[in-house]
């Protein structure tokens, strides 16, 4: 049982992102994270041309998502509803933008996450790459 995110599988993941970007939303230049299941970056790649804010933004949205164990969109919607600030969570790395998402064991468990920056589709994109993960 895989119980956390190896490199070989975070460079897979990372392939398969760029994969599905280039099949599905024409090639567009963006930045992939995969982080393991503490949210320690293993993974990051910049493509050329990506927008230079996805350095920090995408490493922390992958952050984000395996320490709160919901994807951004989900811990966006939680701040707006709650009418929380996030800077109550203490954390100066986490982010409540759209595109990171837990990535789960066949057990269901969090083994660690992904993050895309520099799309609008980011969530949509993040949220395939998560989902298919445990397959690479």
């Amino acid at each position: 049982m895989l119980e956390n995110i190896t490199l070989a599988l975070a460079k897979k993941i990372g392939n398969y992102a760029e994969e599905i970007v280039a099949k599905e939303y024409g090639a567009k230049p963006f930045s992939v994270a995969v982080c393991d299941k503490d949210g320690f970056t293993v993974l990051f790649n910049k493509q050329d041309g990506a927008k230079l804010l996805t350095i920090n933004l995408t490493p922390n949205k992958a952050y984000t998502a395996a320490r709160m164990g919901v994807s951004t969109a989900d811990f966006l919607a939680r701040l707006q509803r709650d009418n929380l600030n996030i800077s109550y969570f203490a954390d100066d790395k986490f982010v409540g933008l759209p595109g990171g998402v837990p990535i789960y064991n066949n057990q269901q468990q969090i083994i660690g996450a992904v993050g895309i920056g520099g799309l609008k589709e980011d969530g949509e994109v993040a949220a395939k790459v998560a989902a298919a993960a445990i397959n690479l």
